[in-house]
């Protein structure tokens, strides 16, 4: 009694560039390969200047405000200096200095007047033979009272011009500190428009040198993933290679010989067994030769 045993197999060229796509896929595994770094660009000049110029501006309207405050405290205390009437030492200040001069003058002039008319009354008594009677001393007494009243009315008149005089000038005087005092606030709060201005044009500045720079470390970070895009593809280019390779084994037509084995008596010999093998791997050959496999 005999026992047969069929084994079926590759055909052995197909068999062996099989066992090689394995030998090499072992060997790029144990070999591995380290991936490239990702690589941040760094800051631009632009950038750097930018953050510069930020630091350096934090607190720079500082001066302008301290400028703008003490401006208007000027101007509020100038301010403040002309309300209310004027006291006497204000007026004082623009009183004529030779107003008693003046005084003195005209009262002497005055004083000069009456003595005349005092002399031409006695002399027109005299003439009349009523010098020394109670008409002449009506005429005399009528006299004396128009001198006085003459001096007290260019007295007065001398005062209040002299008055009117301080007056005018402490008004002008307080009408230019007002003006002064609206001009000096005035600077102040122009002090503090120019320091805002001056804060905003800084930042002006800076979001320009941002953008700037932003647009060229973007474009620096691209370069520097393009550099490890390109080294990635070179380290795994073997794998894909050996991939593609796998691939295009898996869709080869399937190519197979038949061993068939029996053991007892009656069955082949083993040249005869060896013959039919060969036969099975030359027509599997032929096979794949005709497909251009091999």
């Amino acid at each position: 009694m005999s026992t047969a045993t069929q084994i079926q197999r590759e055909a052995p060229d197909i068999e062996a560039r099989k066992l090689g796509l394995i030998d090499t896929a072992k060997a790029l595994t144990e070999k591995g390969y380290t991936l490239p770094d990702y690589v941040l660009a760094g800051l631009t000049p632009e950038q750097k200047q930018a953050f510069s110029l930020a630091q350096q501006g934090i607190g720079a309207y500082q001066p302008y405000l301290d400028a703008a405050k003490d401006y208007t405290t000027q101007g509020q205390n100038l301010l403040s200096g002309i309300t209310g009437a004027p006291t006497q030492s204000q007026l004082d200040a623009y009183m004529n200095p030779f107003q008693q001069q003046v005084i003195d003058a005209t009262m002497t002039e005055l004083d000069k007047r009456g003595a005349q008319q005092s002399n031409q009354l006695a002399g027109d008594a005299v003439r009349g033979g009523v010098f020394g009677g109670s008409r002449y001393g009506v005429q005399q007494a009528e006299l004396a009272g128009q001198q006085q009243d003459a001096r007290a009315q260019a007295l007065a008149t001398l005062n209040a011009q002299n008055y009117g005089q301080a007056m005018q000038g402490y008004q002008g005087e307080m009408e230019r500190q007002r003006m002064a005092g609206l001009g000096i606030a005035g600077l102040g709060a122009q002090q503090a428009q120019l320091g805002a201005q001056a804060q905003g044009l800084a930042g002006q500045d800076i979001q320009s040198l941002l953008a700037s720079g932003g647009m060229q470390q973007q474009f620096a970070q691209q370069q520097e993933d393009m550099k490890r895009q390109n080294l990635l593809q070179g380290i795994m280019q073997p794998y894909q290679q050996l991939a593609f390779y796998g691939d295009v084994m898996q869709g080869a037509p399937s190519s197979s010989a038949v061993f068939n084995t029996a053991q007892g008596y009656g069955g082949p010999s083993p040249m005869q067994a060896g013959i039919g093998t060969g036969i099975g791997a030359l027509t599997g050959l032929a096979g794949l030769k005709k497909l251009g496999v091999v």
